[in-house]
């Protein structure tokens, strides 16, 4: 179900408006157990939040929610933790061509408890999870692999379980991050703990942990160690805020990002490696040691990281500044690491504050960031400040500015001390997608999830599902092609639900060939490529001087049937509409059509027995070598669309022209002239 939009049939004005892209009215939906508002901000709406699904439960068995993902040709799905006879089990729910699955068990041939779920989708509904459970005890302890299987396109049931890392110990912290490409590629980053008398601790409380990375190729995992800096050095306590991140790009190639704590200081500072393949390169400093000269003494934490189809890295983190910190308050810090071509990669570019107006000083509260970048090298982070999600936005020549996320909700519904659990998404043309836990005015929880489009403007929704209740945890799977599955828990553990909804973008804008110069009606061939959409397949209308004209849904090129044209100038355009109804209107091409043969002016002397000839055509031209022209008196002209004849003595004479255009376009005319 899409939201509302215009149904007369379209004219120039309108198809001009739909350029814009499909207008959205203020809608709300009310179902069983979900609600949806949508408000518009601006015209030219580029994107429809459809109606959230309710996927499992109100139920006291759901025990967990591991995420979602979304591959670029919108097929995704949702992964979560479900009891099935008092044990905790891994179950997905595929979405595919618009529509949800039925939940499957991914875990069928595991007897044990499963935890820390993950999911990456690939082209064609290929899904991957990773996840962990117990297989054996070792002195009263129970000693847990690292496990994964794949729906493959097509099927029903998950494949059997393989073994990503046989021993992750006791899989607490674990923390897994899980990143996968369109092609099928992936890798995976987690944490082990081990036993702190091999380290060297730095403070109280310090652990000894290994951050492990390895690589899917599509068919089979590959180990690629320990990825630590120093692994002789203890590292903080494991927590959803230190975690380890990895992301991917489409060829295969990534990067992953944990926190470690500097040797000699021991303060925690955020750091990165390049991934190729199953090469691991060199560490790299992500963040700032100092601020203005002095120092920064606190640790660094909550690492996001977005990377782009052609290299370009960008990380966030926070910033926490204590009682003696240079900074004015805790703060959230960007760095970019380029992909080569304006600038070199070998090294990130420095950190930067990202926001330098977060109110409160140093008593201001910072929650964990999510970072978002498109291959035009626009980023999108969005980050929580005193309670209020506020998104920061870059391009290719900095940062654009920083907006407090207003909306006709109550805003984050989470107190200012809390980590606010947001997650958001860019488009491929700017833009994009932000979605936070908040509440209608009537206090009843839900996630309200903001489009901003590219040319300005926004809408905003509230989705909700099974019983209400507080929103658990919360995720985006983004297609990288501005759409994105926003899937959470809602309700308490005991009464907890799963819950998604898509956030549909309109097709791309793509490229329409059309012919050059004046053609006759004949040759009026249309051909374009096809839009990039997660949401296909895709129909195609030509539409001629704001008519759509009879095309076939699927077809790339039309030949215009010549009754359509006249001679003289058309503007044609291509109409690409997705599954939901959301259309783009590719830009204007003009086609001229020249279907007219010359036309033939004569002109007598008043005084004398002469005639003036003169051939004309105002688009494609006269082709002069066509010309003959006969005055009936036994002479003759050629070659010229100009031609003037003094008669030998007056008389009727039967003057004889023909004459093409420059397309073929031919004209013969008999005209009897009178001269005295």
């Amino acid at each position: 179900m899409s939201l509302p939009s215009e149904s007369r049939p379209p004219d120039t004005a309108a198809l001009q408006h739909l350029s814009r892209h499909r207008p959205l009215r203020r809608a709300i939906f009310a179902g069983a157990g979900a609600l949806l508002a949508i408000s518009v901000l601006a015209d030219g709406a580029r994107a429809a939040v459809l109606p959230p699904v309710t996927l499992d439960g109100p139920s006291e068995e759901i025990v967990g929610f591991g995420g979602t993902a979304m591959a670029e040709d919108g097929t995704g799905g949702i992964v979560y933790l479900k009891r099935v006879q008092g044990v905790a089990h891994v179950f997905v729910a595929r979405y595919a061509s618009g529509h949800w699955q039925a939940p499957i068990r991914v875990d069928a041939a595991e007897s044990f408890a499963a935890s820390s779920p993950r999911i990456g989708a690939a082209a064609g509904g290929r899904l991957l999870v990773v996840w962990a459970t117990p297989y054996a005890t070792v002195r009263g302890k129970p000693v847990s692999e690292l496990l994964s299987a794949t729906l493959s396109p097509g099927s029903e049931a998950f494949s059997g379980a393989v073994i990503v890392d046989p021993n992750v110990g006791e899989a607490a912290g674990l923390s897994p991050d899980l990143a996968m490409s369109s092609s099928g590629q992936g890798y995976v980053v987690y944490r082990v703990i081990g036993n702190l008398s091999t380290v060297s601790v730095q403070r109280p409380g310090d652990v000894a942990e290994s951050v492990r990375v390895a690589r899917y190729d599509g068919e089979r995992w590959t180990s690629l160690g320990s990825v630590n800096r120093d692994p002789g050095v203890s590292m903080r306590p494991p927590s959803a805020a230190n975690a380890p991140v990895v992301a991917i790009n489409q060829n295969g190639n990534g990067i992953v990002v944990w926190q470690e704590p500097e040797i000699g200081t021991a303060v925690a500072r955020i750091w990165a490696r390049r991934l190729f393949g199953t090469n691991v390169n060199y560490v790299l400093p992500v963040s700032a040691t100092s601020f203005h000269g002095a120092a920064i003494n606190e640790d660094a934490d909550a690492p996001a990281v977005a990377f782009s189809r052609l290299g370009q890295a960008e990380v966030a983190y926070r910033q926490p500044a204590g009682r003696g910190s240079p900074l004015p308050g805790p703060r959230i810090f960007l760095n970019i690491l380029s992909d080569g071509e304006a600038a070199s990669g070998a090294e990130f570019e420095g950190p930067i504050v990202a926001d330098n107006s977060v109110p409160g000083g140093k008593n201001a509260s910072v929650g964990r960031p999510t970072i978002d970048v498109n291959e035009r090298q626009g980023m999108r982070l969005l980050y929580d400040s005193n309670g209020t999600p506020r998104v920061v936005e870059g391009t290719d020549l900095g940062l654009a500015g920083t907006v407090a996320l207003g909306s006709p909700f109550v805003g984050s519904t989470l107190a200012p001390a809390a980590e606010l659990p947001a997650a958001n998404a860019v488009g491929p043309e700017g833009g994009g997608i932000a979605a936070w836990p908040s509440a209608d005015r009537h206090g009843r929880p839900g996630v309200a999830v903001r489009e901003d489009y590219p040319g300005g403007g926004a809408q905003t929704g509230l989705i909700s599902g099974g019983a209400g209740g507080p929103i658990g945890e919360l995720a985006v799977g983004r297609s990288g092609l501005g759409d994105g599955l926003v899937a959470f828990q809602q309700g308490p553990l005991g009464d907890a639900a799963i819950v998604a909804a898509e956030i549909s973008a309109v097709p791309s804008e793509f490229i329409v060939n059309a012919p050059k110069g004046w053609i006759l009606p004949r040759a009026a061939r249309l051909s374009w490529l096809a839009a990039e959409s997660a949401n296909g397949p895709l129909t195609y209308t030509v539409v001629l001087d704001g008519h759509r004209l009879p095309t076939p849904p699927e077809a790339q090129a039309l030949t215009i049937d010549p009754h359509y044209l006249s001679t003289g100038k058309h503007i044609v355009q291509v109409l690409a509409t997705d599954r939901n109804g959301q259309s783009t209107l590719s830009a204007r091409s003009a086609l001229r059509i020249d279907a007219s043969p010359p036309t033939v002016s004569l002109s007598l002397a008043r005084r004398a027995p002469e005639v003036a000839v003169r051939l004309r055509d105002g688009q494609s031209g006269v082709a002069a070598k066509s010309v003959s022209i006969s005055f009936g008196d036994g002479s003759h002209a050629r070659g010229s669309a100009r031609a003037r004849h003094r008669y030998k003595h007056g008389g009727t004479f039967t003057l004889v022209i023909h004459a093409q255009d420059l397309l073929g376009n031919s004209v013969t005319l008999h005209k009897v002239v009178k001269v005295a």
